[in-house]
């Protein structure tokens, strides 16, 4: 009786590593280990170079960087504070998107119709930018990452927005004036990052700030995307007077299309006058050169 159950004991230990060596042939046959079929991780290494951005610090820290095309998903996108990013992704044939601040991005599936856009609030019927526009540049680039081969890149970018600056002198009767805001109609909701054209129309409002504590002179500054081509572009003044003069409240406008649509730079100021009680008159308009140069792909 011993003999047979030895025998059995040493077929079973001889079985178990054929049936092994059976199942990692198995898994070995079904792996690819073909060098392009592998996905492995590439480094994308994104220093940030701001010299052609005029506006003075500090930038919006928030900085992102959205791929398109590689292997990986818009969704993934990552964001950084710093200057230089350094991101390990699968590598791939990658095109990337750069912008700052904290925008809604929008259609983000699709690489052309990908945009920015600002919030807006409907009041009686009308469209406006809930909330102030926050300075923001951009900037494209394409880069093929590959394994063991990290990639640096410089990030050039431009300025995404428009500053528009509004100085405002009043003549007449100021001191029972409380406040002064502005309503600006005609303002782009939003931008494509590819083609950088603005679309959507809102109105902007902001008060006035007055300037060494009195209303003869005061000033506000708005960013937007743009302005659209299909509304105009008027400019509301209201004058708001104390609780002993508020029959003497006041709204005053101008039209300032023909100075905005075609407007292309990157800072405009405009000079008006307000007459109290009278008319509001537009005296200057000074744009800073700079060339509108389009995204370049580094």
């Amino acid at each position: 009786l011993l003999k047979p159950i030895i025998c059995i004991k040493m077929i079973f230990k001889k079985t178990i590593p054929i049936a092994a060596g059976i199942i990692a042939t198995g898994f070995i046959s079904s792996c690819d280990f073909n060098e392009d079929f592998c996905i492995r991780p590439g480094e994308l290494i994104a220093y940030c170079d701001f010299s052609n951005i005029k506006e003075e610090p500090p930038l919006p820290y928030l900085r992102h960087v959205i791929p398109f095309q590689g292997n990986l998903s818009v969704n993934e996108g990552t964001t950084f504070t710093q200057d230089t990013l350094r991101w390990k992704i699968p590598q791939g044939d990658y095109q990337f998107f750069f912008y700052t601040g904290d925008y809604k991005l929008e259609n983000k599936e699709d690489y052309y119709e990908c945009k920015l856009t600002a919030l807006t609030d409907t009041i009686e019927g009308l469209a406006y930018i809930a909330e102030k526009q926050k300075y923001c540049c951009s900037a494209m680039f394409n880069e093929k990452l590959e394994y063991q081969n990290p990639k640096k890149v410089k990030v050039l970018p431009w300025s995404f927005v428009q500053k528009v600056n509004i100085h405002l002198q009043l003549e007449g009767n100021t001191s029972p004036i409380s406040s002064i805001t502005a309503e600006l109609s005609g303002v782009s909701t939003s931008r494509y990052l590819y083609s950088r054209e603005a679309s959507g129309s809102a109105i902007v409002k902001e008060p006035f700030a007055k300037s060494d504590n009195n209303w003869q002179n005061c000033s506000n500054s708005i960013y937007v995307f743009g302005f659209s081509q299909a509304d105009a572009n008027i400019l509301k003044v209201n004058v708001i007077m104390n609780e002993e003069n508020q029959a003497f409240n006041e709204v005053q406008e101008i039209d300032l299309s023909s100075e905005l649509k075609s407007f292309t730079s990157d800072e405009i100021t405009l000079y008006l006058t307000l007459h109290v009680g009278k008319d509001l008159t537009l005296n200057k308009v000074t744009i800073d050169e700079w060339e509108d140069t389009p995204e370049t792909e580094l």
